[in-house]
């Protein structure tokens, strides 16, 4: 690989995770929007899983027919037209004029967007496989891309205060804007029969045992981000910018998380213990938000073990899931999207169901996980 071509992957890389950044905003900044929409259309509480159940279900229902024709169609070409496809199911969301409609753009965008993340993580493969600068290249498209979590609840938030419709109108032109930034950054040459043909979805049990952690850590991060939402706003009449900025401490508890992965000894022991505490941290704080006291202070407080668990056990677990032969990376990773989206989903009907006991069986859940991740790792 030249010299030349080793410098071009940083452009393409930065381009792609611009394209999952945008994705991510959009997942991310619904639970802010939802007490709005939810105003705006009279939906009362079923706003928490209407806005989040179709995305996801369309998400994960789209994934297996897409892994598929990516054994014929090189996703670099395919990514340009996925990326215009979710800018205009978003435009649909922002038109949407009642709740039916709504519900059918988010279930457009959640289909599109499987197809353009698994495009993404295509490309990324292809374009770092043989560079020797791989490494550097995901740590930035984990970095920027991570980064959308973030931006939604500071960014999304001004434009939820105006109106939740300019939230998807800003969705639609970022993508509209990677798409342009993919095709000015790369090349892609028309390779038939690049892609996933060779790649099998790994069901050893500690990848299933890694799936399983990643659908209970996500459903506890949906289900913990709508409640905390629906609270701050509804009952403390917080506003939209100021629930976002609520959720600050979550985030730093989980940078504070990412850091002690990469701190921490990558040795199993020492993964093991990390990802114990990463799952008691879930489960403490999902206790925790169950029986907070009413007061604002005491919910935002109920977060933070949330925030460090899912900032330790997403890196550790992501990266066993994705580990193995290069041929194998992509469906692996199209199973850890399915996983994700099955736990938002899992979350966003816990939110709708508006009792603290959901809140009780998921810190169960996630404290049985406790048990299996020890066990996993003890054999890895």
């Amino acid at each position: 690989m030249t010299g030349a071509y080793r410098q071009s992957t940083l452009p393409v890389v930065f381009v792609l995770a611009a394209v999952q950044f945008t994705i991510i905003v959009d997942e991310t900044a619904i639970a802010l929007l939802a007490p709005s929409v939810a105003r705006d259309l009279d939906l009362g509480d079923q706003a928490r899983h209407l806005l989040v159940t179709p995305f996801a279900a369309a998400f994960v229902v789209m994934l297996p027919g897409t892994v598929v024709a990516l054994r014929r169609v090189d996703p670099r070409r395919a990514l340009p037209w996925a990326a215009s496809a979710f800018a205009v199911s978003a435009a649909a969301g922002a038109l949407a004029p009642t709740a039916a409609s709504l519900i059918a753009a988010r279930a457009m965008q959640g289909a599109t967007a499987a197809v353009t993340t698994t495009c993404v993580l295509a490309a990324l493969h292809l374009a770092t496989a043989n560079a020797s600068t791989r490494a550097r290249d995901f740590a930035v498209f984990s970095t920027v891309s991570g980064a959308g979590a973030i931006a939604a609840l500071v960014v999304a938030a001004p434009l939820a205060t105006v109106s939740w419709r300019w939230c998807f109108w800003a969705v639609g032109v970022a993508a509209a804007v990677c798409t342009i930034g993919w095709l000015v950054a790369s090349q892609p040459r028309a390779d038939r029969g690049v892609g996933l043909r060779s790649a099998r979805l790994s069901t050893t049990k500690g990848g299933l045992s890694g799936y399983a952690a990643i659908v209970a850590a996500n459903a506890i991060l949906a289900a913990s981000v709508i409640t905390v939402s629906f609270a701050l706003q509804q009952d403390h009449g917080w506003t939209p910018v100021a629930a976002g900025l609520g959720f600050l401490p979550l985030n730093a508890a989980a940078a504070a998380g990412a850091i002690t992965v990469a701190r921490g000894s990558s040795t199993p022991p020492g993964v093991r213990r990390l990802l114990v505490c990463a799952f008691a941290a879930l489960a403490v704080g999902c206790a925790a938000l169950a029986g907070a006291p009413g007061t604002s202070t005491a919910i935002i407080v109920a977060t933070v073990p949330i925030g460090f668990g899912v900032g330790v056990a997403f890196p550790l677990v992501n990266g066993h899931i994705l580990a193995g032969r290069g041929d194998e990376t992509l469906n692996r990773a199209a199973g850890l999207g399915m996983a994700q989206q099955i736990g938002l989903g899992i979350g966003a009907l816990a939110a709708a169901a508006h009792s603290d006991l959901t809140l009780v069986i998921l810190a169960g859940m996630v404290a049985a996980a406790v048990a299996t991740t020890v066990v996993w790792t003890r054999r890895r």
